[in-house]
């Protein structure tokens, strides 16, 4: 398992989506995904918790997992 560090969370993105999700975020420019790991300075987001976040701000880490500052999220989906 990998540990996220500082400001940083790693996330597993969605890979099975519905049509209307995709385009919905391909006019947005955001992403969607699980987060697997947060760093210790990450206070608004828990491992376990669905996401979206700015399509440009994320970076590969290993396992299919990308890392992104905890800044550039911009949310956190619920099943509301």
């Amino acid at each position: 398992m990998q540990q996220a560090i500082m400001d940083r969370v790693f996330i597993k993105p969605d890979v099975a989506k519905k049509g209307a999700i995709i385009m919905e975020e391909a006019e947005s420019g955001t992403k969607a995904g699980i987060v697997k790991s947060v760093g210790e300075r990450v206070k608004s987001v828990k491992a376990g918790d669905h996401v979206i976040f700015y399509d440009w701000a994320d970076l590969p880490a290993m396992d299919g997992l990308i890392a992104v500052r905890e800044n550039d999220l911009l949310g956190v989906l619920t099943d509301d």
